[in-house]
């Protein structure tokens, strides 16, 4: 027995050295394969690394020299330089180019250069030890063939070695003409440049880092001493990174347009040593399992050889694992192993016994429950474990995890299996299964079986469905986060009224701790029985309460009361206070808009009438109403802007607030319009008096920032005994009162009259009949006939707008003419009579009498785009030449808009039509623009007409008038012509044309076209 215990001994040694000997050189093999791996990874890496960071390399620069160009573009627009270059003067340049370059702290500009001809101005930063000289500078401004907005390479050697700088040369075109004035030429340095290496050193994270060009050094930079060393005692290809025990070693190539090429050198820290340890680890690891699966392997040749010995026993052991009572152990030629075989046999009958219990156990459990062996495969699992998996029990035995778990559950299994069998401790953990009852949460327990805790053979595991309580678990945790996190404060009673629960807003709102909320709300209750009786009932209260503060003040509150009551009887009462401080003035903001004009912070039209109907309710004296409009508003928004007229409007209503008493109040009315009201006023006198003084106050130049500009108001006045005893009709009265004071020439106060309504509302029904008058035929048209300066032939005739109205009878020119103008009416009346009088002219010309007809035009016909249209395709229709029409506009109407009109009525000279001025001498600078208009005929205004002979002023006006006119090839037609002493005087002046009651007025076309006969037989006759 002891020599077969000795040789087993032995066996197992040789084995065993054997075994270690085979394993280590394994081991070597995969150890050398995983440092050639990680060494080639190494370099593949340190490749791509290169590659990444020549690319970002040539952006960042590309994108930093790209703000330089920018910058040197805005320096060549500065005011300062580009004044100094108009005026010659380099000094100023230079100091303007050196208040630019003090200014340049972002970027690394070290010099500028203008040139301007011969002229050259430098200016370079005096603080930087290596500057350059001026003279230096000169001689690197690039020549005049130098390509502009290019970066160039210019290189200056000197005593202690080369400098290389980056020009760039930059076109100065002047702001003004835009013509170019100079070259301005911006200097960066690369020697020595401190923030190129930074740059560099960032974009790298390099220990170290050199410029060079042709084997020189321009710029290096280090972070400690000795890594320049380092990195330029490297001899490497220039293209490839190299390790060294300093760092990693790498060059890169960087050019700018046409600058020099620039070889970059980087010394970057050595990250690679880490990274092979890693791969080494891991290389390690997967040989170590490689161990262990061969360590197993020579175990189970081991068990091969001592296999005979344990036949009988295995055979046993074989038989006994079937199903049923376990069969007696015969026994062998060995005593031991009987022994062994009959306490095996005690033991599985007991083990049976068990067993029954266990299996009922497992298998009714509604958790679910396996049991797994150290290689991971299943060797036991209940019905509920295989229902979740979608198998049957006996499907699962022999399976691993990977053939039966999701992918999103599998590393979390294998990861606590491990810990299991590596710990020896049981290990809990949550997951969740997709089963046939849905999505499902389970708490896992796994923990090791077998004798020796610290190398169980099995593993066990329990899974219990934890679903609904994690449902509810999250569903109680969601509502106290709800109900500590809520912004309103909620307070839970019981029926003593004491605070069970109280979130964090009630403590904020309150200023009490969680400690001290009943006695809060005892004191909130004591304050407001109100919400103290709503306790008692059960039913649901609201309402608005103050809430007061521990440490004082208070806000408003909206209170919410509910009673619960529990199935045990026991009722709670819950309190919500609702902090409605914000809803409290967004009320008073929407109110004060409501009342208030937003620009001014004046009263607004509704709170004016709402104070003066309580002013006029049941007052004992007399009530005042000043309307006020200011004069040519909308020319000062037109010139100045809307922004400074805003302004203006908040400077009136000030000046207004000066004017009155603290009982009286001021209004916006809308847009430039204020009103006023007078309380307690004693006679009519006073309420002039006020208006003057506002009239004079708002008359008074005002400051709008830089800009002083003037304004006046027009002024309307009603009295409440007098002129109405309402707010409506007050106003409207003032309102009519005040476009009295604006038809009066503006800058006036009148007091309202019933003649002013009379008028008012005779200018309404007008304008009502006018609107309607195309329509119903009343418009016709007259035409005055215009002569040649000796009367005895017409040759020409003006078409003039009649209205005979159904309810007004003939209406003067006068009167309805300003009230088109007024309103758009005006358009069509002149679209109107432009039709009526091409076809007039039409059939005369028919008729043999070839006479032109000339057509008043409005300003606002000539701000229509369609004019020129109408114009084109009444030509057409009626078939009139072009020639035959004239187009007549006053002098004032044409300056006034010359920009605008000059353009059109050039189009319209194009087709044909003639153009003459009206009214001429009325404006003023008609001489400066009348060379300027496109116009055929001069018409001199009645007013220089009727004082001729005899005012000497009169005369010599008209002779340079007349003089001016024929040396421009304008044809004079003078206009009112009365007497024949004036008409011989024009004809002395050389006149070429008359028009006047001498020789006729307005007449219909029938009594004007026997006069076209009259005097077309005249004309021959005179052959």
């Amino acid at each position: 027995m002891r020599d077969s215990q000795v040789r087993t001994w032995r066996f197992s040694s040789v084995v065993l050295v054997l075994g270690v000997a085979f394993l280590t050189l394994t081991s070597g093999v995969l150890l050398t394969a995983a440092y050639l791996g990680s060494e080639k990874a190494l370099h593949a890496a340190m490749g791509r690394t290169q590659i990444r960071d020549q690319r970002l390399l040539d952006e960042v620069l590309a994108e930093r020299f790209r703000a330089i160009r920018w910058q040197g573009v805005e320096v060549s627009r500065d005011p300062e330089l580009q004044r100094a270059l108009r005026a010659r003067d380099m000094r100023a340049v230079s100091q303007a180019l050196g208040e630019q370059l003090k200014g340049a702290h972002r970027y690394p500009v070290e010099a500028f250069v203008v040139e301007r001809g011969d002229a050259v101005a430098v200016a370079s930063r005096k603080t930087n030890a290596e500057a350059l000289p001026e003279d230096a500078l000169r001689e690197l401004v690039p020549g005049e063939g130098a390509p502009l907005g290019v970066w160039r390479t210019a290189s200056r050697s000197g005593n202690e070695g080369r400098d290389d700088w980056l020009t760039l040369t930059i076109r100065i075109a002047d702001t003004v003409s835009t013509a170019p004035v100079g070259r301005l030429h911006v200097f960066v340095s690369l020697s020595g440049n401190a923030w190129l290496a930074d740059i560099l050193r960032r974009i790298f994270g390099a220990l170290a880092v050199s410029v060079e060009r042709d084997g020189e050094v321009l710029l290096a930079s280090q972070q400690a001493e000795g890594q320049l060393s380092a990195l330029r005692n490297v001899d490497a290809p220039p293209s490839l990174p190299h390790g060294t025990e300093a760092g990693v070693w790498r060059e890169h190539r960087w050019q700018i347009d046409d600058s020099a090429e620039y070889h970059v050198r980087s010394l970057l820290p050595d990250t690679a040593t880490p990274a092979l340890r890693e791969i080494y680890q891991s290389t390690l690891l997967i040989a170590g399992l490689l161990v262990v699966v061969l360590g197993v392997a020579w175990m189970l040749v081991m068990r091969h050889l001592a296999g005979r010995a344990l036949n009988n026993l295995v055979s046993y052991a074989q038989r006994v694992l079937e199903p049923g009572e376990p069969p007696a152990f015969r026994g062998g030629p060995f005593q031991e192993f009987n022994r062994v075989g009959r306490a095996f046999e005690s033991m599985l009958r007991q083990s049976r016994e068990q067993e029954k219990y266990l299996a009922g156990i497992i298998e009714h459990s509604p958790d679910l429950i396996f049991v797994k062996d150290t290689d991971g495969y299943h060797r036991l699992a209940n019905r509920q474990y295989a229902r979740a998996l979608w198998s049957a029990p006996e499907m699962l035995t022999g399976k691993r995890d990977e053939e039966l778990l999701p992918e999103a559950v599998l590393g979390q299994a294998k990861a606590s299996d491990h810990e299991v069998f590596e710990g020896g401790g049981p290990v809990k953990y949550e997951t969740t299964l997709h089963t046939p009852d849905g999505e499902q949460s389970f708490l896992v327990t796994k923990f090791p079986i077998g004798d020796d805790p610290e190398s169980p053979r099995l593993m066990g595991g329990i899974a219990t469905d934890v679903t609904d309580l994690k449902e509810t678990q999250e569903r109680l945790g969601l509502v106290q986060r709800v109900f500590a996190e809520t912004g309103e404060a909620i307070i839970v009673l019981d029926e003593q009224r004491r605070a069970l629960i109280a979130n964090r807003a009630f403590s904020e709102m309150s200023g009490y701790s969680q400690v001290h909320t009943t006695e809060a709300i005892r004191a909130f209750l004591l304050e407001h029985p109100e919400v103290a009786n709503q306790l008692g009932r059960e039913r649901r209260w609201q309402g608005q309460c103050i809430f007061a503060h521990r440490e004082g003040g208070s806000l408003p509150v909206l209170v919410s009361v509910t009673c619960l009551r529990q199935s045990s009887g026991v009722k709670y009462h819950v309190l919500l206070f609702n902090d409605i401080t914000e809803l409290k003035l967004a009320e008073h903001r929407l109110e004060h808009l409501a009342w208030y004009d937003q620009l001014t912070g004046l009263p607004n039209r509704s709170l004016f009438a709402l104070r003066l109907d309580e002013a006029l309710q049941g007052a004992s004296t007399m009530t005042a109403v000043l309307f006020i409009d200011l004069d040519h508003f909308k020319d000062i928004n037109d010139t100045h802007g809307h922004s400074l007229g805003d302004q203006l409007l908040c400077q009136v209503g000030e000046r207004l607030r000066t004017c009155i008493q603290a009982k009286d109040l001021v209004s916006r009315f809308g847009g430039d319009e204020f009103t006023v009201l007078l309380r307690d006023i004693d006679s009519e006198t006073q309420v002039v008096s006020i208006a003057d003084r506002v009239m004079h106050t708002l008359g008074c130049p005002y400051e709008l920032g830089e800009v002083e500009c003037g304004s006046t108001a027009s002024i309307g006045i009603t009295l409440s005994m007098y002129h109405g005893g309402t707010a409506e009709t007050l106003l409207r009265n003032a309102d009519q009162a005040m476009y009295e004071a604006k038809a009066q020439g503006r800058q006036r106060v009148v007091l309202f009259e019933p003649d002013i309504d009379a008028r008012h509302q005779q200018r309404l029904s007008y304008e009502t009949g006018l609107r309607e008058a195309i329509d119903k035929q009343e418009l016709f048209v007259r035409y005055q006939p215009r002569f040649d300066i000796s009367g005895r032939r017409v040759v020409g005739a003006e078409a003039l707008v009649r209205w005979q109205s159904h309810e007004h009878g003939l209406v003067p020119p006068d009167t309805f003419i300003p009230i088109a103008e007024g309103t758009r009416l005006i358009v069509e009346i002149g679209r109107f009579v432009l039709g009526e009088a091409c076809r007039q002219a039409a059939a005369w010309a028919k008729a043999g009498y070839a006479v032109p007809v000339s057509v008043n035009l409005s300003p606002r016909q000539l701000r229509e785009e369609s004019l020129w249209r109408d114009i084109r395709k009444v030509l057409r229709e009626t078939g009139l030449p072009p020639r035959m029409l004239e187009l007549e506009l006053t002098e004032t109407m044409l300056v006034d808009n010359i920009d605008r009109v000059s353009p059109l009525l050039q189009r319209i000279r194009a087709m044909g039509v003639r153009v003459a001025i009206d009214d001429f001498g009325t404006g003023y600078s008609s001489l400066t623009y009348l060379k300027r208009l496109p116009i055929d005929v001069v018409k001199i205004d009645r007013a220089f007409i009727v004082d001729i002979p005899g005012d000497r002023d009169d005369e010599t006006l008209l002779e340079a008038i007349v003089g001016m006119a024929r040396s421009l090839n304008y044809r004079v037609v003078a206009e009112g012509v009365e007497s024949e002493e004036q008409r011989v005087f024009l004809e002395a002046l050389g006149c070429d044309e008359l028009q006047g009651f001498l020789l006729g007025r307005p007449e219909p076309p029938d009594i004007l076209s026997a006069r076209l006969g009259r005097s077309l037989r005249v004309a021959w006759g005179g052959r």
